[in-house]
């Protein structure tokens, strides 16, 4: 592999003695990885199901190593939403985030979805996860992976972090800023990040990382915690970062990671001793790609601390009449599960989410979308089915693996009615749920998403 010779220079100044065993890494593939969607299926109950004996990954504790052998992204607990197929270090900024049941945490810079996923199964239905990108085209990536999976308690913003800490205030428990970087720590995975990289690349990342944590500071608790991180190996777009935001910010102290074999510490630059608390992970001394991790805590106030005001939402009662009606004929559910949830509707879309700064930003979804109330009918949605277990379907096939119209149906077809059903019916596959069909007559029509399907 054809390493840009400025990065290399770079790299053996940073790595020393290591730097041959560095290199070497880079005439192997890299490694592959998945985390179990715990808010949808245990570990262990996923590996029953699986029969296959995983390697673990040490620093994730539902994430694990698999060869392409396996053909993880084709197999139907995929499309069930039961894994997230992630690069084996990228796991690890959520674990040093620590994020704990029921708290309200904002992932700045979400997009594709990963970590948001991750974070939001560890909060539980009573927590809260707003997820955050500034790029649209990124933006359809993480909607469709938040909705696959299940995932009933996010808010997904196309916001400007400025504009979320005008409208939120310090609202925050945590706060995940997995910056925008020039890419380095991934030059193995994606080798094209590596010819696109020019000597320039660290400069240009550095003001964009700087622009992101001015804002962090607004969003944040005192006592909360931030953790920053990234995928390059660059001193200025890591440590670089902490100390200039350290410098600006005399109200934050590093907080020490725990390090796993083969982490090493960060590197001190300008005196700063604190700077070794950080992770530094290279492929060379694990199995996984580059990353930089720094953990920050918020220990007093800066300023005035202030949150948004609660806003109530109304609904129109016959829209919520129209839902009720259709829960009642396909569903068995208590609503009352989402206590803390408000009915929320944006067009024709109705949502049970959470309340918010919305007269300032406008949510691209808002919790769990229920479906669309349209003509006097209600239409439920793939993130309906996906966040519900099978056995709260009144109407329901639940395939085995080996069935053909299991297969028929994860690549977009019609499926033969052999049941004799009407209406709605929920498609599973070993008890877990997959999407929508419709029965009439002889067949059932196809609601599985486009971009969900089996290629």
């Amino acid at each position: 592999m054809n390493l840009p010779e400025e990065f290399l220079s770079k790299m053996k100044e940073i790595l020393k003695e290591e730097f041959d065993q560095f290199i070497k890494v880079y005439d192997f593939d890299s490694y592959k990885g998945f985390r179990v969607n715990t808010a949808k299926v245990s570990v262990e109950e996923f590996i029953k199901k699986m029969g296959i004996e995983f390697e673990k990954v040490p620093w994730c504790k539902d994430g694990f190593y698999y060869t392409e052998e396996i053909r993880l992204s084709k197999h139907p607990y995929y499309f069930a939403g039961l894994v997230y197929i992630q690069e084996p270090s990228a796991m690890f900024p959520v674990e040093a985030l620590d994020v704990k049941e029921g708290e309200k945490v904002l992932d700045l810079c979400a997009a594709p979805g990963g970590k948001s996923i991750q974070i939001a199964a560890r909060l539980g239905q009573n927590g809260l996860l707003v997820s955050n990108d500034v790029k649209p085209s990124r933006i359809k990536a993480l909607v469709k992976n938040v909705e696959n999976l299940g995932l009933t308690n996010i808010v997904i913003l196309n916001n400007k972090p400025k504009e979320i800490a005008e409208s939120y205030g310090a609202y925050f428990d945590k706060i995940l800023v997995d910056a925008p970087c020039s890419g380095e720590g991934m030059f193995r995975k994606d080798p094209t990040a590596a010819k696109k990289w020019t000597s320039n690349h660290p400069e240009k990342y550095v003001n964009l990382q700087r622009s992101i944590m001015t804002e962090v500071d607004e969003l944040l608790k005192v006592d909360g915690e931030i953790v920053y991180s990234t995928c390059t190996f660059e001193v200025e777009e890591n440590e670089g970062i902490i100390d200039w935001f350290l410098k600006k910010h005399k109200n934050y102290e590093v907080v020490e990671i725990k390090k796993y074999e083969g982490f090493s510490d960060g590197i001190e630059i300008n005196g700063n001793e604190n700077l070794k608390k950080a992770a530094r992970i290279y492929p060379h001394r694990v199995k996984g790609e580059g990353h930089f991790i720094c953990k920050l805590k918020k220990v007093r106030e800066s300023g005035a601390e202030w949150t948004f005001q609660p806003q109530r939402f109304e609904v129109d009662r016959e829209d919520l009449k129209i839902f009720e009606k259709f829960c009642n004929k396909y569903l068995n559910i208590d609503l009352s599960y989402f206590k803390d949830r408000v009915f929320y509707k944006k067009a024709s879309k109705l949502y049970l989410g959470f309340e918010g700064p919305f007269d300032k930003i406008t949510p691209l979804r808002n919790g769990l979308l229920l479906g669309e109330v349209y003509k006097g009918r209600f239409y439920p949605s793939a993130h309906l089915i996906a966040s519900l277990k099978c056995e709260n379907l009144k109407v329901a096939i639940n395939f085995s693996q080996d069935d053909e119209r299991l297969w028929r149906y994860l690549k977009g077809e019609t499926i033969e009615n052999k049941e004799n059903l009407n209406g709605f019916v929920g498609i599973c596959v070993d008890g877990f749920t997959l999407g929508w069909g419709k029965a009439e007559g002889h067949i059932i029509k196809n609601y599985f998403p486009k971009g969900w399907r089996l290629e």
